[in-house]
């Protein structure tokens, strides 16, 4: 931008409003005859009714009593579940540094079959102890790999 030269400034200007393209209703115009009108044998949309209100205590009573309904323990449960895989991923990975380092800790070897070996709680979301069994599925491969191994180093 070049300055043209000095003199009386013309003030600050308010920006004209342009039109908007919705001004005229015809969106809303279009909307209103799609709804009003059935499309392929519909029947026309209703408005929903309006909520009555809730009452404080209904509602106090009705987060209690699902609360009651064996939602925590089932969370509870799984939470457990989801502890213990991600301790044996840990495990599995630490496993995997020492065999890329070539020096896998015994104890570590030793905490992880005692891991696997212990009993997991029931309950908690299927899906999550399922992939817990393949988890305990994959540490038990693994060991059985490693005590082979190290069994085939003492015999020669």
């Amino acid at each position: 931008m070049k300055v043209g030269g000095i003199g009386s400034g013309q003030g600050p200007r308010r920006p004209e409003k342009s039109r908007r393209s919705g001004d005229d209703g015809a969106f809303g115009k279009r909307l209103s005859s799609l709804l009003d009108t059935p499309a392929g044998g519909e029947a026309p949309i209703e408005e929903a009714a309006e909520a009555g209100p809730v009452s404080g205590l209904d509602a106090l009573l009705a987060v209690q009593a699902a609360g009651q309904a064996g939602d925590p323990p089932s969370r509870e449960a799984s939470r457990r579940l989801i502890d213990r895989g991600e301790a044996l991923l840990d495990h599995l990975e630490t496993l995997r540094h020492g065999l890329l380092t070539g020096a896998i800790p015994k104890e570590r070897l030793a905490d992880l079959a005692r891991l696997v070996r212990q009993r997991r709680g029931a309950g908690g979301d299927p899906r999550i102890a399922a992939l817990l069994d393949e988890i305990e599925l994959r540490v038990e491969v693994e060991l059985a790999k490693l005590t082979r191994e190290l069994d085939r180093r003492k015999h020669a």
